[in-house]
């Protein structure tokens, strides 16, 4: 819902233009004071805010360049009585869209808000337009440079078209939620349910229940009945993530829902329909699973109707600067603050650094940059050591080393420098059972 703070400290003003703009479909907050006004904005992050010169505490004017100094896109419309419009102009050549001069009426607001709404529309066309030339795709929270990328974003718009089982493949972090959610989104189920299960927090009875539901007394604890992932998806989608960490009677029941359209609750014997398409996720080789007999080849070949595979950040590297300068803003609207970017020396450390946790641990070191920057621009003190502490890729000899080299090195240096693997886990920006195959296979015990 569109959202917009009204800053006043006439009662009857914040009364009237309340209940005009939630007529008009708005969410509405508002606040007498300037600093009240400043916590309500930090919190809610309004689209739009309504905000008059002279409060009780601070001006308007004070008000106003807090806010724009935090980054966030907002339009902000000063309320001014007519002996003050000369400040309202000051106040609009300080950031504000525009000034509404008291007394006002229902048909002025509307007209500012059909305004901002074509501001915005153009605003977001020339983003869009300028990100495509310079090869920019964005769809969401996917931000992406790579050809490799885009060609398989347009594989996943047609397969969304359709009903067919998608199978989404890539190590941890690479963002097959986010690719899972954007295909339900551009579906002709999008209006609804998209329900997400995660097959590796839950026991085999357990995740069996999550999925698919319970009967009261089925097994001990069962204190009542219970609705099943798969139910509560009925006319969505259903997202099985790392789908290879069910067990064989779970993958079973699964591939019998997947033949028929139909499940039988823990404890029922009454079958049940249900109109939900399923969506996997997998960071590991599936085929391989199958050959070591641990995932069933029937279900395997149901699933992977269409197969959609993201490479890693590594094999992206285009990709790293986009990504961080997205979510340095992201970060920065909900902090109140926002750096103007990273210096040379902080991109040439992202750039060197291979990313084992993909995204997903680019995130977590721009959140931090964010969070500990004291300055203008982000630099390589303020991201983590793991980064900063990255040696070249070349030996003392000079010599190329391969990825896996890398890889195995980085990780054995977080391990000795965290108490548990769920730490290490955490700051490679990995779940522990990858962790834990990485390890088995790198022999770092």
């Amino acid at each position: 819902m569109r959202r917009v703070l009204i800053v006043d400290d006439d009662k009857n003003i914040l009364t009237t233009l309340k209940v005009h703009l939630e007529d008009l479909g708005w969410e509405v907050i508002t606040a007498a004071t300037g600093n009240d006004a400043l916590r309500a904005f930090e919190r809610h992050q309004p689209q739009v805010v309504f905000l008059d010169l002279k409060l009780p505490d601070i001006t308007g004017l004070e008000v106003l360049e807090k806010i724009k100094a935090t980054g966030a896109k907002s339009y902000v419309v000063i309320i001014t009585a007519y002996a003050t419009i000369d400040t309202a102009v000051s106040a609009v050549k300080l950031g504000a869209f525009d000034y509404l001069p008291k007394p006002f009426t229902p048909s002025q607001v509307e007209h500012l808000l059909d305004m901002i709404h074509k501001v915005d529309s153009l605003e977001s066309e020339v983003i869009s337009l300028t990100e495509r030339l310079k090869g920019i795709e964005r769809q969401g929270d996917f931000v992406t440079k790579s050809k490799k990328v885009r060609a398989l974003l347009q594989v996943a718009r047609q397969a969304a078209d359709s009903d067919a089982s998608i199978l989404l493949t890539g190590e941890s972090g690479t963002g097959k939620g986010v690719l899972a959610g954007l295909i339900h989104g551009w579906s002709p189920r999008a209006e609804g349910p998209m329900v997400r299960v995660d097959c590796t927090v839950l026991q085999e009875n357990l995740l069996e229940s999550d999925l698919f539901g319970h009967r009261k007394g089925a097994f001990t604890g069962a204190v009542e009945s219970k609705t099943g992932k798969l139910a509560q998806a009925d006319g969505g989608t259903v997202f099985l993530d790392e789908v290879t960490e069910m067990s064989g009677a779970v993958q079973a029941k699964l591939l019998h829902f997947l033949q028929s359209r139909e499940f039988t609750p823990v404890g029922d014997t009454k079958p049940q329909q249900v109109d939900a398409r399923i969506l996997a996720a997998t960071n590991r080789n599936l085929e391989e699973s199958v050959k070591e007999g641990v995932f069933r080849e029937d279900l395997y070949y149901r699933l992977n109707v269409v197969e959609i595979t993201l490479p890693p950040l590594r094999e992206r590297p285009g990709d790293i600067e986009v990504l961080a300068e997205l979510y340095l803003k992201r970060f920065g609207r909900e902090q109140g603050r926002t750096p103007s970017g990273f210096n040379q020396e902080a991109l040439a450390a992202l750039a060197a650094y291979p990313w084992p946790g993909n995204v997903r641990e680019l995130i977590n070191a721009v959140q931090r940059g964010c969070i500990v920057s004291r300055n203008e621009q982000i630099g390589p003190q303020d991201l983590p050591p793991v980064i900063t502490g990255f040696v070249d890729i070349k030996d003392q000899e000079g010599v190329l080393r391969s990825l896996v080299e890398v890889e195995r090195e980085h990780i054995q240096r977080v391990i000795e420098h965290t108490r548990t693997m769920e730490e290490a886990a955490e700051i490679l920006a990995i779940d522990p059972a990858t962790l834990w195959r990485k390890r088995k296979k790198y022999r770092l015990d």
